[in-house]
């Protein structure tokens, strides 16, 4: 299922851990959407905490989103 945050704006976690991202216009046609992968997602996710993409804010990211194999 995916989360609506508002505006017919959709968020919802995929195959692999990828996360996609619609929009349903206001006849709810939806677009095609992107697949963002789960690492590009987790460096989405770091940059805009408030520490910053830092190695460790990513690493942990990627744990939080569900990575199960960490980083060496």
């Amino acid at each position: 299922m995916a989360f609506h945050w508002k505006d017919g704006w959709y968020f919802e976690r995929i195959l692999n851990g990828q996360v996609r991202i619609y929009h349903l216009d206001g006849f709810g046609l939806m677009d095609r959407g992107i697949a963002i992968d789960a690492d590009s997602w987790a460096s989405i996710v770091a940059s805009v905490s408030a520490r910053g993409d830092t190695a460790e804010a990513f690493q942990e990211a990627r744990e939080f989103h569900g990575m199960i194999a960490p980083l060496p």
